[in-house]
This record gives C-alpha cells, sequence and structure tokens, in this order.
C-alpha cells in the first residue's frame, strides 16, 4: 500500500530535517581536547599513549583508542575532512541502529514505517539533547559516548531478537554481545554503569529460570563486571578525581542527583508532550491494526514510569560521584539519548494499563485530516528551538564565516609555524555558530585552549585580541 499524500509530507519534513544536521557537520572544527589527544597521538606509540591513559587519567580502555587515534593525528588539511566525515558517520549510524532497533522491537511494521519513527528519534534526540557539539561535533566527546549510545541499540535488539528465540543464543551471539558489551563499558563510567545495573535486574527477574536466556544474563553479567573491575581500578581514575574537592560526597551526590533528575526530566518532558499525544494515539492505531503489541499487560506500569527517571538518576550519580560536579553535558546527552525511548515506553505501558480505558480515542484521530497535524506538527523540527539556531545559522552564511574564519587561522598557524624565532601568533576572534556551543580561544595565551592549539601547530604561543583591543590605541 503506498502512503498517502500526509505521510509522503511528513516523511519529506523529516528527512529536510534531518540533511540540516548533515549539512551542518561540513563547517565544523575541532577544539578542547581533540587538539591535546592528537598531539599526543602524533607523538606517542599507541600502545604507550592508552597505557599512559589508563595510567594517568582514566579507565577507559576501549574509546581511549578512538581518542589517541582520531582524524587530526593526519594533519589539518586531510584530518578537517575526516574529522567532519566522522560526525556525519555517526549521525548516519545511529539512525541505522535506530531503525534496526524498531526493526526488531516491531517486526510488523513496514520498512517505511520503521525508518519514519527512526528518524523521529534522532530528530527528537537532536532536538532535545543539552549540548549537540558534544554529542555529534566534537569527535572526543562522540566516540566517547555517542558510538556507545549507537552500539547500545544493537545491543538491546540482539537481545530482544534472541529472547523471542532461544535457539538464536549461539556461540556468535555470545561473542557479539561480550563485544559490544565490552566496548561499551570500556567507552565511560556511565554505559558501564547501565550495563551492569540492567543486567544485575535481568538477573533479579530471571531468578527462578535455568534456561537460556538466564544463562544468557548470567554470562553478560560477568562479563559486564569484569569491564566494570578493569574501568575502576584503573590508576588515572585517583589522578583525575583529585581534581576535584567535592568528590565522593554521598549526601550531595544523592541530593543533587535528584535534583538535577527533577530538573532534566521537566526540561525534557515539556517538549515531549505534543510528540506524546500523536504518540499515543499512533499506537492505539497501531495495537487495533496488529501491528503494535499491547505492553499494559506485561510490564508493571510502575517500574516502567520510573525507568526513564533511573536512566537519568544513574547518569548523574556517576557524575557526581568522582567530581562533585555536573560538569559538561556529555552525560545529560548520553542520559537524553536512553530518556527518550523509555519514556514512550512508560507511554505505552501506563496507555495499555490505564489510559485507555479511561480516554478513549477521539473519533476526530480517525479521519483523514488528523495526518495533516501531524505534518503541521512535524515543521515545529525545523523552526523551533536549537533546530531553528541550525537553520538560522546555515541560512544566514553564520556557518559559512565560522568556517572560513578558522580555516584562515590554521594558514596563519601554519605559516608561522614555518618562521624562525615566531613567539607569539595573534589571531582575530572569529563568528561562532549560535547552535553549537564552541569553546573559543582567549585572549589570553596560557589558556588550555591556546596552549593545546599552539601545541598542535607547532608554535611557542597563541592568543586572540578582540575588538576592543583593536581600539585601543
Amino acid at each position: 500500500m503506498k502512503p498517502g499524500p500526509p505521510l509522503r509530507i511528513i516523511r519529506t519534513i523529516l528527512v529536510v530535517a534531518f540533511l540540516r544536521h548533515l549539512v551542518l557537520a561540513l563547517f565544523i572544527h575541532p577544539y578542547a581536547d581533540d587538539l591535546s589527544y592528537a598531539v599526543a597521538g602524533m607523538n606517542t606509540p599507541l600502545a604507550e599513549g592508552w597505557l599512559r591513559e589508563y595510567t594517568s587519567w582514566n579507565g577507559r580502555f576501549t574509546s581511549n583508542l578512538l581518542v589517541l587515534r582520531g582524524p587530526l593525528v593526519l594533519g589539518i588539511e586531510r584530518g578537517l575532512i575526516l574529522y567532519r566525515a566522522v560526525a556525519i558517520a555517526l549521525l548516519l549510524f545511529t539512525t541505522a541502529m535506530a531503525y534496526h532497533f524498531l526493526h526488531v522491537l516491531l517486526p510488523r511494521l513496514d520498512r517505511q514505517a520503521a525508518g519514519t519513527l527512526a528518524l523521529v528519534f534522532v530528530l527528537l534526540y537532536l532536538h532535545l539533547m543539552p549540548d549537540a557539539s558534544e554529542g555529534f561535533y566534537w569527535y572526543t566527546g562522540a566516540v566517547t559516548y555517542q558510538l556507545a549510545n549507537a552500539l547500545g541499540l544493537l545491543f538491546l535488539a540482539n537481545w530482544i531478537r534472541a529472547w523471542r528465540d532461544p535457539a538464536l543464543f549461539t556461540v556468535g551471539w555470545y561473542v557479539a554481545q561480550v563485544a559490544l558489551l565490552l566496548w561499551m563499558a570500556g567507552s565511560n563510567e556511565v554505559h558501564m554503569a547501565y550495563l551492569v545495573i540492567g543486567l544485575a535486574v535481568m538477573l533479579f527477574l530471571l531468578r527462578k529460570e535455568r534456561d537460556a536466556r538466564h544463562r544468557a544474563a548470567s554470562v553478560l553479567f560477568v562479563a559486564s563486571m569484569v569491564a566494570a573491575l578493569v574501568v575502576a581500578a584503573a590508576p588515572g581514575n585517583a589522578t583525575r578525581e583529585a581534581l576535584f574537592p567535592l568528590r565522593h560526597d554521598l549526601l550531595r551526590t544523592v541530593a543533587y542527583s535528584m535534583g538535577q533528575t527533577v530538573r532534566w526530566a521537566f526540561v525534557w518532558i515539556l517538549p515531549l508532550a505534543l510528540p506524546s499525544v500523536i504518540f499515543l494515539f499512533l499506537l492505539r492505531k497501531g495495537q487495533d491494526r496488529g501491528l503494535v503489541p499491547r505492553v499494559g499487560r506485561r510490564w508493571n506500569a510502575w517500574a516502567a514510569i520510573l525507568l526513564p527517571f533511573a536512566c537519568l538518576f544513574v547518569s548523574m550519580v556517576v557524575t557526581y560521584w568522582p567530581t562533585g560536579l555536573l560538569g559538561q553535558y556529555r552525560t545529560l546527552n548520553l542520559a537524553c539519548f536512553f530518556f527518550i525511548p523509555a519514556w514512550f515506553l512508560a507511554l505505552a505501558v501506563c496507555d495499555g494499563a490505564v489510559l485507555r480505558h479511561w480516554v478513549p480515542t477521539p473519533a476526530a484521530v480517525l479521519r483523514p485530516w488528523w495526518s495533516w497535524l501531524i505534518a503541521a506538527g512535524c515543521t515545529l523540527f525545523l523552526w523551533s528551538g536549537r533546530d531553528g539556531l541550525v537553520t538560522a545559522d546555515l541560512a544566514t552564511g553564520r556557518m559559512s564565516r565560522y568556517d572560513a574564519g578558522m580555516k584562515e587561522r590554521y594558514a596563519l598557524l601554519t605559516m608561522a609555524a614555518k618562521v624562525e624565532g615566531e613567539k607569539e601568533v595573534v589571531l582575530d576572534e572569529v563568528v561562532q555558530p549560535r547552535c553549537l556551543v564552541v569553546l573559543p580561544l582567549r585572549t589570553d595565551a596560557s589558556n588550555w585552549m591556546n596552549r593545546s592549539l599552539a601545541t598542535y601547530f607547532g608554535v611557542p604561543s597563541v592568543r586572540v585580541t578582540t575588538a576592543a583591543d583593536q581600539a585601543t590605541p
């Protein structure tokens, strides 16, 4: 059955909204740890650099491999092309994994419907994530957190498929799942905590069973504990945590984690109000047609309601315990990635258990013009919030000016590195994008961002002169 005009319009809007983020990746530039890790990668053999990170900074035994061999080790000219390609590839890979997960979760849905829902999920994530720069457009953060997010969807899809058909619990399945688990747990501490807690809960639920599912959960739980011990035993953890005087404060950790959970749940649930209403109506249509199973009786409603908030709370605890601070938003991006599907799962469970009996589906929803309202609602992705800033930065040429300014900096620094006796390179300010949070260079040459850039290009020091400085005689 061919989709009608409203559905084609909806898909076109979603594709255009997604393409903007791919285009945005063509103008991004490295910053922060990208530069310092690139210098370490160029000057140190991989094994030595990996061991140094483990013993002096953190226990992320898998993501550090990618961090130390990032695109910039090839030099700025070739590295920048690959740097942007990684962001684009990660956006596409995340969407592909979302499609795969939905196709496994809801096998009766046709491929077009699964693809549309995958786009909706990724766009909601891009819309709600606190800092997209740290999500997809900053290499170090992306390979540490977002790659593991996408692999998490593959991990869950493999588990769901084998859960339905225990014959799939083969040696190959175990090898693939353990490999995925080790990579995710070794990428960052939040994924490690998710895996340990999630598998522990699974083992508890299967405690009376002695079947293939219980054996699989047991093996994966043991693997997660081994990975957690490797991460926790890293000597570098103590070095990094020593920089935070508020660390290891149980009361502070619990209090602030609860506060941040309430805060960010409120921030995310508000914009999810309209998508939630649309989801419930589409869910009921899908259930009535036999395309979507009813989950109200299979889940405990309270457990389903607590799940999205638990995802957020765990990520906060893992952040506050070693540092006492929320710090950068990359862990919130991670929590948001899992909060969204957990939220819609909670809605599905509550609808099947309670809401469907109290709130019948309005007759208007069954009429064709309802699809046009959904299409109109989809345009919010193009004009509201950070998505609106993406559109504005691209349409007004702000991203192009940012790109040109950064490339001019690279050219000046490359030339300065060839001049003997050059002591300091003074650079003009560059127009910054509004849709991304990019750490700018400072007027102080001793700032760590300035020092990282200077070291990468091989110049003694770098500082920025502001418009006010230029006006001063």
